[in-house]
């Protein structure tokens, strides 16, 4: 199956969570309160940047689709989309700038690994954040003139130009409880 003929299938059928790998349709692992936690806050700490902003770029939970190649279309945690045609019910970003993953058990070397390259074949991508919530941490992959740079984040603000926003790391864990104490 192509990407194409992936997103009309997907229109048309109550699929659930899937997306188009290589040609086969994958299915998703469930979330855990903890995943759908932090991707919420994440989502309105995103959201609130976007709109201080004013850059008028758009962010969204668990789709739009970003097509890498004719054959794969993931549907991100969360993306953020520069581009717009105008067209609303379309199911792949336009022109994605950051593209956000949290990670889970079951898709851990995914994301790691095979995710960050075929993201970054996306040239509009500028930004891929793996957000690990179990250790509070953020991997930062920024596209640079000379490849791509990895910063972690365990606390403090976080930076992404394109679009222009700037995050609060402790917003991405608001909803969680608060770890405990080493003894």
């Amino acid at each position: 199956m192509t990407a194409a003929e992936f997103l009309d299938w997907a229109a048309r059928e109550d699929v659930g969570r899937v997306e188009l790998i290589d040609g086969e349709v994958v299915a998703m692992a469930g979330e855990t309160r903890g995943h759908a936690q932090v991707k919420g806050d994440l989502s309105r700490s995103m959201a609130r940047a976007l709109d201080e902003s004013g850059s008028g770029c758009e962010g969204f939970v668990s789709g739009p689709a970003v097509i890498t190649d004719d054959r794969t279309a993931y549907i991100p945690d969360f993306v953020i989309d520069c581009g717009d045609d105008g067209d609303w019910d379309r199911m792949d970003a336009v022109e994605p700038v950051v593209v956000v993953e949290v990670l889970s058990p079951s898709t851990r070397r995914k994301d790691l690994v095979e995710k960050l390259e075929r993201y970054f074949s996306v040239a509009s991508v500028m930004h891929y954040l793996i957000v690990d919530w179990k250790a509070r941490r953020v991997v930062h992959h920024a596209r640079r003139a000379d490849g791509i740079l990895a910063t972690i984040y365990g606390q403090g603000t976080l930076r992404l130009d394109p679009p222009g926003i700037a995050l609060d790391i402790a917003d991405f864990w608001r909803g969680l409880p608060q770890p405990e104490a080493s003894a």
